[in-house]
């Protein structure tokens, strides 16, 4: 078991992620096992490519990925459209449901707000 050095390449906010129930904070750099390091890099994509599989991350691990550069500002999306076919597509926000009026029930018997009037 090798200990690996995380860096969080985002510094405007500190990374939270978690491993087997344990909470790990990345402000700036942190001392982690391997296997830790590598599951808490998976945790931070912030862009990932399904055509060419190429991902990238908030945190990288010094001692593999070398010196990376830092990152301005987070994506608001994390899916890539470079390489597809509609990359103008756009991000819609959902519309709002209205929320399902709540119903009583008494045994067999089931009240709806609109009865109780």
């Amino acid at each position: 078991m090798a200990i690996l050095t995380l860096k969080n390449r985002y510094p405007a906010e500190a990374f939270d992620g978690r491993f087997d129930g344990q909470r790990y904070i990345v402000k700036d750099k942190l001392a982690v096992p391997d296997y830790v390091a590598h599951h808490l890099k998976k945790q931070s994509i912030v862009r990932d490519n399904p055509v060419t599989g190429e991902n990238e991350y908030r945190l990288s691990i010094v001692e593999i990925d070398g010196d990376q550069p830092m990152l301005d500002s987070l994506p608001v999306e994390t899916l890539d459209r470079t390489d597809m076919d509609f990359p103008k597509a756009k991000l819609i926000p959902g519309v709002k449901t209205p929320v399902p009026q709540q119903r009583e029930s008494f045994g067999s018997l089931v009240l709806d707000q609109a009865s109780k009037r």
